[in-house]
């Protein structure tokens, strides 16, 4: 097999992948077992962002939406070595392996998701969220704002986002950071306080589905004034199942739940617990809280035996929140955008 440039058309219906170049000619190998084509986005995904925590399942899942488009590159002995997964306007995915980088094949990767949006329809162009996200961004060591607890992975650094930047994509949450943070459980011994104490008043222990209602109520709150509220999180049966992986915090003052917390145990690689989608009432913020919950929920995933503690996409001054409990940036995220205009069709791709 030669090292072209191909599209898979991800049919749900027949659950099979056609794997098709842009001059027609069928793949020697005819039609890709589901699982060895998933499987195949899966690890190089993973060897090219091995510090990026997110559950396999879930990045399964966005691998296979009935949407995508995929274009994929390989070596001529087959092996995949570069691919892209666009989704509407969306780039979900654009990784090229290490040793293929700066021979074209990720400019060829992103002219071809461009030309398949602009196709579309669409006139801009975004980098990482979408219907979901693989990743929330393209990873960088660029901070856009001014930052504190920041411990960097040494596998961070520029080249991803001046790549984007140098064929005219642009950071859309101007002077704001995204981010992920992680810290390790060995270093926490922050809190002598544990799940089930009453702290200045305020007392807090895991939910049930009794208190799903208010749980809700209090989400919806707490992010009133963003786009996107954390309640549809939070509105599942299985958080609050006794011995499911993942559980909510709650914290109550005066009878009324007042802060709520997710926390997560090996859901997204053995030994790792998170943290995240937290909440304050409104008008019970600056009590502290947030920071309590947080130090509840890292030191339950330390006691029950994990060794690292994460939360991923996260924004500026929550750095600080997070960092009070001893989690430092890892890795930041560029927020790419990019305006289309008078796009041709696609062009024909030359073969390698």
């Amino acid at each position: 097999m030669d090292g072209r440039f191909s599209l898979y058309l991800h049919h749900r219906i027949k659950l099979q992948h056609y794997e098709k170049d842009f001059t027609n000619n069928r793949h020697p190998d005819g039609k890709r077992d589901d699982n060895e084509w998933m499987d195949e986005i899966l690890e190089i995904f993973r060897r090219n962002f091995p510090y990026v925590s997110r559950e396999e399942r879930t990045l399964l899942g966005i691998i296979h939406h009935e949407g995508n488009v995929t274009f994929t590159r390989r070596n001529s002995e087959g092996r995949l070595i570069g691919c892209a997964i666009v989704n509407g306007n969306t780039i979900l995915l654009l990784v090229v392996d290490k040793e293929h980088r700066n021979q074209g094949i990720g400019s060829d990767l992103l002219q071809a998701c461009e030309e398949t949006i602009g196709k579309d329809g669409h006139e801009k162009v975004i980098l990482g969220v979408g219907f979901d996200y693989l990743l929330p961004g393209v990873p960088t060591s660029r901070r856009f704002a001014p930052s504190v607890h920041e411990h960097l992975d040494p596998l961070v650094n520029t080249e991803a986002s001046d790549f984007f930047e140098h064929r005219g994509y642009s950071h859309s949450w101007g002077a704001c950071n995204c981010f992920d943070m992680k810290m390790s459980l060995n270093d926490f011994c922050l809190n002598d306080d544990a799940v089930g104490d009453t702290i200045n008043g305020i007392s807090y222990r895991w939910a049930t589905i009794a208190d799903v209602k208010e749980i809700l109520r209090c989400a919806d709150d707490a992010c009133q004034y963003q786009d996107d509220s954390f309640s549809k999180y939070y509105d599942n049966a299985c958080l609050y199942t006794p011995g499911h992986q993942q559980r909510v915090l709650i914290a109550i003052k005066n009878g009324k739940i007042v802060g709520t917390l997710i926390v997560s145990a090996e859901t997204e690689a053995e030994g790792v617990g998170n943290v995240g989608c937290t909440c304050v009432a409104s008008n019970e913020t600056h009590q502290g809280i947030a920071t309590n919950m947080v130090k509840l929920g890292t030191r339950y995933l330390k006691d029950i035996g994990l060794k690292e503690a994460s939360l991923s996409y996260t924004y500026s001054d929550l750095d600080v929140l997070y960092g009070a409990s001893g989690y430092e940036i890892s890795t930041y995220y560029f927020m790419g955008e990019k305006v289309i205009t008078a796009l041709c069709p696609m062009r024909e791709l030359r073969r390698f």
